[in-house]
């Protein structure tokens, strides 16, 4: 185990900043591979004969399983070995699952290849901002987390626009006189944003492990158990708010595409483009405002400041929530981007809190903690929401608007609730 420094000067921002472009990258990698299902749901359903309950299993639990078992011992163990060198064995690892996706005959197969995918994605984030935290200085490193988690924001937008972009082209005859021009354009997707991660592992590599050091509210040597308590209380739900954030993202991101698709008749490689390339821009942008923001709320309202703007934008949701059922595709196309961007800084601003108040030695695991929470309660359960919602509050002649609606309104309202503790407890 790497000992900590509390002395040593913070690597030159030059160099911090090439670190994070390259976790940047990596991220979009990770979440296309991991979103683009969500644009193939009808033509997989097709293929596969399986159910939309049986899709949202794949769009959702296959991930919540794996970060069941493999997510927090990875944070453990990424707060003992190189965090670089098991980034890039986790990179391996997912790119095979999502080949193994491309030649799927079941949906046994497909569950299980879904599952290689969540657990080479088990590592990354914990291991990523826990390098972060040891390239740039607390007052920073708000800003560097919205940087990388933009990456992860571009992922979920690129992985609609790089979907509908292929099947675009592979209507135009582009694997024509090929070994695989007999394959169903699902399956070429798969494909051709499988091989690019397979060659990143190479970049991978090229990026030096930095000096662990300890720069929280917390000693090192171990808090008191009044402070602890203090600590738990104020952190605690903030935890609980990111994991609803991400079960809402998870909802409104797997089922968006097929409000378009199904209710308005909107073209599926449009789609992908069309509202690809709005969630880049909203939710890329909100986590770039969200970190931004983040450090500055700090530094004018002190340790509550990130909660507080946390709490902010929880409550800014609601309204775009409610144009999700607007019933028109260009007030889908409207809300939900700008629903992305707000969640964005819930995330940025709730992550930025949670490693401010972690010692260097558990930050690793404390971002496992984090991003099984937000798997579990978020990939688990949010896609299956809506589709519960659909089929028993609304019934499915009513489409998946108000389904969608419903699920963020009340996760959100929930979130508000539960993190007005957090609010107090870092006040006092």
């Amino acid at each position: 185990m790497t000992a900590t420094n509390t002395d040593a000067a913070y690597p030159r921002p030059a160099r911090a900043w090439s670190v994070v472009l390259i976790l940047f990258a990596t991220a979009v990698l990770a979440y296309t591979d991991r979103q683009v299902l969500s644009l193939l749901v009808d033509p997989v359903r097709a293929d596969l004969r399986i159910s939309d309950t049986q899709m949202s299993l794949l769009l959702g639990t296959a991930f919540a399983v794996i970060y069941g078992i493999a997510g927090i011992p990875l944070g453990l163990l990424a707060d003992r070995r190189s965090r670089r060198n098991l980034i890039a064995a986790g990179v391996a690892i997912w790119s095979v699952g999502t080949l193994m996706c491309a030649v799927a005959p079941s949906f046994g197969w497909l569950f299980a290849a879904r599952i290689v995918v969540g657990l080479g994605e088990a590592v990354l984030s914990p291991a990523a901002i826990s390098m972060i935290s040891d390239y740039f200085e607390p007052r920073r490193r708000g800003l560097a987390v919205g940087v990388y988690f933009t990456g992860i924001a571009i992922g979920i937008g690129g992985a609609i626009l790089i979907g509908g972009g292929v099947l675009d082209l592979v209507r135009g005859g582009l694997f024509v006189g090929t070994p695989l021009a007999g394959w169903a354009p699902w399956r070429l997707v798969f494909v051709a944003i499988g091989i690019p991660s397979v060659l990143w592992t190479l970049v991978l590599l090229t990026v030096r492990e930095p000096e662990r050091r300890n720069d929280s509210i917390v000693a090192e040597t171990g808090p008191t158990e009044r402070s602890l308590r203090s600590l738990m209380t104020g952190i605690a739900p903030v935890y609980l708010v990111v994991a609803v954030a991400s079960m809402v993202d998870n909802a409104v991101g797997a089922w968006a595409p097929s409000l378009l698709i199904r209710q308005f008749g909107q073209d599926p490689a449009a789609v992908g483009v069309q509202l690809g390339v709005l969630l880049m821009i909203g939710y890329g942008g909100g986590m770039l405002a969200g970190g931004a923001l983040a450090d500055r709320f700090a530094a004018w309202r002190g340790p509550r400041g990130k909660i507080e703007l946390c709490g902010l934008a929880v409550l800014a949701t609601l309204p775009a929530a409610m144009l999700i059922n607007s019933g028109s595709a260009q007030g889908v196309l409207v809300a939900v981007p700008i629903y992305f961007a707000l969640s964005a800084v819930v995330t940025a601003s709730g992550l930025s809190a949670i490693l401010d108040a972690t010692p260097n030695r558990r930050r690793g695991q404390a971002m496992a903690v984090s991003f099984f929470l937000n798997v579990a309660i978020g990939a688990g359960l949010g896609p299956t929401l809506v589709a519960l919602a659909g089929t028993h509050v609304f019934g499915e002649a009513a489409g998946l608007g108000p389904a969608i609606s419903l699920t963020v309104v009340a996760s959100y309202v929930l979130a508000a609730l539960a993190l007005l503790p957090a609010i107090r407890a870092r006040r006092a």
